[in-house]
């Protein structure tokens, strides 16, 4: 039956209906373009510079079968945001006669993992509380008269503040820093050169606070001879002084900052921390909040083995260490054990941190005035850090028009370390036209490490050749 005032109803949209709500958004303006529909927040990213870490050489070489045991062709290229090996080895293990340096074990970890896609960090120890680790210090350097001190368990840990030690161990870091410093596969150094396992307190070792003026001689040489890495001090450098008072806490926090370190916190979800401290288990978040700006940010797991089953009232399913990591702004995340064992129980932790590591841009808006083939056109990016850190490498974003498969680039400007977490960011892009001839054309964006791309958190259907089609354009003639 039909009806007299009955009209046939044409569609006007291509969208379902589903979607009328990104339609009203409060940036509309004229030449704005609402690009939510193309954020994906599901794809694990494979980004430089951030995400997770293996322990591949740890508790020094002499143990490093332990950890690194397993198929040497296996390259984990499943395991979700795996950025680079953390290489933990002792002064020892290099320099085992006095001048003699074998740096080819690490070398070869560099060559052989480094052509797989992954960087490195690292850190020497000088004491592991093993007695079979002994050889943490080469022998030399107490010969020539260096005090140690014999532990009950036979353990020899040297005087972290001794003067004879310090200046062997300022020749050590002297050629470490010559071979490694500013090395593009290098994410960090962090400084363990005092403590047990080189994290800063003594426990398991002489139980002694060490005076300021030693912590800050260990932070002076990495930094004398590393100045083109990134420096990573320990929170018990920090927050390890407050048997000491407030002001001394303040002290070292403040002269961290001055010497522009990052900082990392060892052994979250052990079972001492979950009772003294809050749901994170962490007890320096305000260090992690002053120091993030210097560097990325660290938190290291305690050993998957030790926590699992043992202590999963600690490990929360997982939830704690979320909270670890955004509470300290991290750029890095790193576990003791194999990454199969960890990966086969938790695969969805990783994959929901992977992103989340560090730096993870979204564009969600595009404001295009009439583009003319002149050299002033301006493009304007609504962009948000979803991640918990900021990034600390300045990558190059660049636009390009594209027409008939063709790219046409341009570099613009824009520093991408400003983009904060949590903050929405409108930044505006001058585009030069000049040699585009008039006509219709697609605008697209790119990220680029060099010339690795950096991926965006935009739908793989619109991703070719490192860019991200966002919208159609016209160029007009002046």
């Amino acid at each position: 039956m039909n009806f007299p005032n009955e009209v046939a109803l044409e569609r006007t949209f291509d969208e379902p209906q589903t979607l009328c709500g990104l339609m009203d958004d409060p940036r509309a303006c004229a030449g704005f373009r609402d690009l939510r529909s193309l954020m994906d927040d599901k794809t694990v990213l494979r980004n430089p510079n951030k995400g997770w870490f293996w322990h591949y050489i740890d508790n020094g070489m002499v143990r490093e079968e332990y950890y690194a045991k397993h198929d040497p062709n296996d390259a984990l290229e499943d395991f979700p945001g795996l950025n680079h090996l953390y290489l933990r080895f002792d002064w020892g293990d290099i320099e085992q006669e006095k001048g003699v340096y074998h740096f080819e074990r690490l070398d070869e970890i560099m060559k052989l993992w480094g052509e797989r896609g992954y960087t490195f960090s690292m850190r020497v120890c000088t004491y592991e509380a093993q007695v079979t680790q002994n050889g943490s210090v080469p022998q030399y350097v107490y010969e020539e008269g260096a005090r140690c001190y014999r532990l009950p368990g036979g353990q020899l840990q040297p005087d972290f503040g001794d003067p004879i030690f310090l200046r062997y161990l300022e020749k050590f870091l002297a050629e470490m820093g010559r071979r490694y410093d500013g090395d593009p596969r290098i994410e960090c150094v962090d400084i363990g050169t005092l403590g047990t396992w080189g994290e800063g307190h003594t426990v398991e070792g002489d139980e002694r606070i060490y005076p300021m003026e030693v912590i800050k001689k260990h932070m002076d040489l990495h930094a004398k001879y590393f100045p083109n890495t990134f420096l990573v001090c320990n929170d018990d450098h920090i927050a390890g002084r407050m048997y000491k008072g407030e002001a001394e806490m303040q002290e070292m926090l403040n002269y961290a900052d001055a010497r522009g370190l990052s900082v990392q916190d060892d052994s979250i979800c052990c079972d001492g921390y979950t009772q003294m401290n809050g749901y994170d288990t962490m007890r320096a978040c305000w260090a992690f909040d002053k120091l993030q700006h210097n560097g990325p940010n660290v938190i290291e797991l305690a050993h998957y083995t030790y926590i699992k089953p043992r202590y999963e009232e600690h490990f929360r399913a997982g939830f704690t260490i979320i909270e670890a990591l955004k509470n300290s702004h991290a750029t890095f995340a790193g576990f003791h054990g194999y990454p199969r064992v960890w990966l086969a129980n938790e695969k969805w932790l990783t994959e929901y941190c992977a992103n989340r590591l560090g730096y993870w841009y979204f564009v969600t808006g595009v404001q295009v005035q009439p583009l003319q083939n002149t050299a002033h056109n301006m493009v304007r990016l609504f962009v948000e850090n979803r991640g918990w850190a900021e990034a600390h490498h300045r990558y190059q974003l660049r636009l390009a028009l594209k027409k008939d498969g063709v790219l046409y680039p341009v570099d613009v400007d824009a520093d991408n370390r400003s983009w904060m977490p949590g903050e929405a960011q409108q930044v505006d892009l001058r585009m030069d036209c000049r040699r585009m001839a008039a006509g219709d054309y697609e605008l697209c964006i790119g990220m680029f490490a060099g010339e690795r791309p950096v991926k965006l958190a935009l739908k793989e259907s619109c991703y070719a050749e490192g860019y991200y089609a966002l919208c159609k354009v016209t160029v007009s003639e002046i």
